[in-house]
């Protein structure tokens, strides 16, 4: 990746959104959300050491600033605007 944040910025690749409900109905792109959770790619170096590249994250509905980069549509956002950080399966404590 050749793009670096600046200002306590994170870029963020969009986790898919989903296209059908629980009870297996199918929804339209128009009325599909934005999705909410995704994973760190790059981040500004004065971004708190609690954040890690590749980690899944939960972020606010309609912040950020959509970027296209390399054919690839990415999400850049804000540090403030994370609200989790998802851990993975296995390092949920006992």
């Amino acid at each position: 990746m050749e793009i670096q944040p600046l200002n306590g910025h994170v870029l963020i690749r969009n986790l898919e959104a989903q296209t059908k409900t629980a009870s297996g109905l199918f929804l339209p792109d128009s009325a599909a959300e934005k999705p909410s959770e995704g994973v760190v790619i790059a981040m500004a170096s004065d971004v708190g050491k609690d954040l890690n590249l590749g980690d899944r994250v939960i972020i606010k509905k309609h912040v950020g600033e959509e970027v296209t980069w390399q054919g690839e549509k990415l999400r850049l956002v804000a540090f403030a605007d994370l609200l989790a950080r998802v851990p993975q399966a296995d390092a949920i404590p006992q």
